[in-house]
C-alpha cells in the first residue's frame, strides 16, 4: 500500500512541475510579443491649420500616404483655425509620448513655447509651411512665401508692361491678416510691383483664411472699388472668394486676378480669362516630406534643416497639367 501511495505522489509531483514549466513559458512568450510591438510602434503627431481648404487636406493626404509606406502611425489634429486648440494639441502629443511632432502653425510665434517644451522632452519637431523661428525646430519644410510672391510680382510687371500699357492699375488684395504666411505673400507681391508708375493700391480686405469670410471680403472689395482693375489673393479661400465675387458682379471683363493656390473654381476662372496667374504649391509633397523627415529623425539619421518644395506659376499655357488634381 505504501508503495502505491509513493508512486502516486511521485506522479503528481512530476505533473505539477511540468504544468508550472508550461505556464512560465507561455508568460515569457506573451511578454516578448508585447515588448516587440512597443519597440516597433512609431507614432507621429501632426497638427494642421484646418482641413477645410484643399491645400491642407492634400497635405494630410501626403502625410498619411508616407506614413503607410513607412509603416508608422500618424495622428492628425485639425486645429480649425483656433490657435489655442493648436497649442493644446501639441501639449497632448507631448503627454501621450509621440515620437515626433509635425506642426503646420496658425501663429508661428505663439507656438514657440510649446515646441520648445516638446524638444526638451526629446521629441523631434518638423515645421511645415509656416516658419517657427526657434532652435527647437529640427526641420522646416515649405516654400519661401515672400520670394515666391516676388516671382509672381515679376510676372505681373511683365504682364502690365505688355498688355496694360499706360492704363491705370488699381489693385486690391484679399488677404488673411491672421496668417503670417499670407502677410508675407502680400508683402512680397506689393514690394515687387510698387515701382509701377500707374499703380494705385486701393484696399486690403481680410478673409481670415475662412471660405465664407473670404467670399464676403471679396464682395466688399469689388463693391467698394467699382473701378478696380486687378486683385491679388493670398491663399485658396481668398482666391475662391475672388472668383465668386467677380462672377456675381459680372466683372469678368474688368478685373484680372493673380494670387496663390489653385482650385476647381480658380481653374474655371483661368478658362474664362479673368484669372491670369496662380502660384501653385505642392502640399502633398509637404506632408510626405514631413513624415519622411520625422521618421529619419526618430531613427537617428541626419536631415537637412531646410527642405524646400518649389512652386509653379500656372497660367492658361500650362493649366492642363493640373486639371486632374481638381476633378
Amino acid at each position: 500500500m505504501k508503495k502505491w501511495v509513493s508512486i502516486i505522489l511521485i506522479g503528481m509531483l512530476v505533473f505539477l512541475i511540468s504544468a508550472c514549466g508550461q505556464v512560465d513559458d507561455t508568460s515569457s512568450t506573451a511578454s516578448k510579443d508585447s515588448n516587440s510591438k512597443k519597440d516597433d510602434g512609431v507614432t507621429i503627431g501632426m497638427t494642421v491649420i484646418n482641413q477645410e481648404a484643399l491645400f491642407f487636406t492634400d497635405m494630410v493626404k501626403g502625410a498619411k500616404d508616407a506614413a503607410k509606406e513607412l509603416g508608422v502611425n500618424l495622428n492628425v489634429y485639425n486645429a480649425n483655425n483656433n490657435t489655442v486648440n493648436q497649442h493644446n494639441s501639441v501639449e497632448d502629443f507631448i503627454s501621450s509620448g509621440v515620437d515626433a511632432i509635425i506642426v503646420n502653425a496658425i501663429d508661428s510665434n505663439g507656438m514657440k513655447s510649446v515646441v520648445e517644451k516638446a524638444k526638451n522632452a526629446g521629441i523631434p519637431i518638423i515645421s511645415v509651411d509656416s516658419v517657427i523661428e526657434s532652435d527647437a525646430v529640427d526641420v522646416q519644410i515649405g516654400v519661401d512665401n515672400y520670394e515666391s510672391s516676388v516671382q509672381l510680382g515679376k510676372y505681373f510687371n511683365d504682364y502690365v508692361n505688355k498688355e496694360w500699357k499706360d492704363k491705370p492699375i488699381k489693385l486690391g488684395t484679399i488677404g488673411a491678416l491672421n496668417s503670417e504666411i499670407q502677410i508675407k505673400r502680400e508683402d512680397g507681391f506689393k514690394d515687387t510691383i510698387s515701382g509701377n508708375k500707374n499703380l494705385k493700391i486701393v484696399n486690403t480686405v481680410d478673409g481670415q483664411n475662412v471660405q465664407e469670410k473670404a467670399l464676403a471680403a471679396a464682395e466688399n472689395l469689388l463693391t467698394g472699388s467699382p473701378d478696380l482693375t486687378f486683385a491679388f489673393a493670398t491663399g485658396e479661400p481668398a482666391f475662391i472668394g475672388a472668383v465668386s465675387a467677380v462672377r456675381s458682379q459680372k466683372a469678368q471683363d474688368k478685373v484680372k486676378l493673380f494670387g496663390w493656390d489653385l482650385s476647381k473654381q480658380v481653374i474655371e476662372g483661368i478658362d474664362e480669362g479673368f484669372v491670369e496667374a496662380v502660384l501653385q504649391q505642392h502640399p502633398y509633397e509637404f506632408g510626405s516630406e514631413a513624415v519622411k523627415a520625422a521618421k529619419k529623425l526618430i531613427d537617428g539619421e541626419k536631415v537637412d534643416k531646410q527642405i524646400n518644395v518649389p512652386v509653379s506659376i500656372v497660367t492658361k499655357e500650362n493649366v492642363d497639367e493640373y486639371r486632374a488634381m481638381f476633378k
